[in-house]
């Protein structure tokens, strides 16, 4: 359910693509430095996007560096850290836990479930750091399981669930900006749910797999769709946001969209 809060990189310039790779290298060298490869390989965009808007929000001193690494062992690669940085890749190792977790459960995928072992370890540290945001995460995704054994076919049932979860994952703290940062995730875990579940829907009802939308007569989601990161946009706009803007209104009005497009031009052509 991860890996749609992407980029447009036609609609950027070079300069911008370059801030979002420092800020990707950034997460991925943090993911390595407290997890090891195996933390480096849970590395996703969407944290690679809470970083850049936290960090812009909160105004963070930004280090950079450089090095190479197996991805790039030839030419060194700049990167970008904040103090966001640390949070993002510690969210990041939780979600892709419970990500391993379920992959392991319902498609008796044994390497999900090696994996998820060697992320388990990591968790006691996280939770005792981040209580409030790994609690939700539980609890989300255990209502989830629940509604999914209950064949629940009502969407913004286990859409606002999972929404509850990316709101707590977006406050970092507790302060004057943490009801619009809820809001804001929380509208953007509607909308990855309800995505997801439309781009799966072809496979699942093939493969008689739980999606909430089998009971649904519309043939188009994207009016649907639309006002769900229409409340995300306007929460965001909302935000004092300065730095790297540009690159964070791409993601939310053009990048979210990308798998969307591509999946419904395949519904065409097909």
């Amino acid at each position: 359910m991860f890996g749609y809060v992407v980029i447009n990189p036609k609609a950027l310039s070079k300069e911008e693509r370059q801030q979002y790779n420092k800020h990707y290298c950034g997460l991925c060298h943090q993911l390595n430095e407290k997890y090891g490869n195996t933390g480096r390989a849970t590395l996703t965009y969407d944290m690679t996007f809470l970083t850049i808007l936290l960090s812009s929000l909160y105004e963070m001193e930004e280090s950079q560096d450089s090095q190479r690494c197996i991805a790039h062992p030839i030419r060194q690669q700049s990167y970008v850290e904040t103090e966001i940085t640390s949070y993002a890749a510690d969210m990041n190792i939780v979600l892709s836990y419970y990500q391993m977790l379920d992959d392991a459960n319902d498609d008796n995928n044994l390497v999900a479930k090696q994996k998820s072992r060697i992320l388990e370890k990591y968790l006691p540290l996280i939770e005792k750091e981040y209580p409030v945001q790994c609690e939700a995460i539980a609890s989300s995704l255990k209502q989830l399981g629940e509604m999914e054994v209950a064949n629940e076919l009502n969407p913004d049932l286990p859409a606002n669930c999972f929404g509850e979860l990316m709101g707590s994952v977006f406050v970092w703290r507790q302060d004057e900006y943490s009801e619009g940062l809820w809001q804001m995730g929380a509208a953007l875990g509607r909308y990855i749910y309800l995505l997801d579940a439309v781009n799966d829907l072809k496979a699942d009802i093939k493969k008689q797999r739980y999606n909430p939308l089998i009971s649904q007569m519309e043939t188009d989601f994207t009016p649907m769709l639309t006002v769900m990161m229409a409340e995300c946009t306007n929460e965001f706009e909302n935000l004092p946001i300065k730095r790297d803007k540009h690159i964070l209104q791409n993601i939310l009005y053009s990048g979210v969209w990308q798998k969307y497009r591509v999946q419904k031009r395949k519904g065409v052509e097909s």
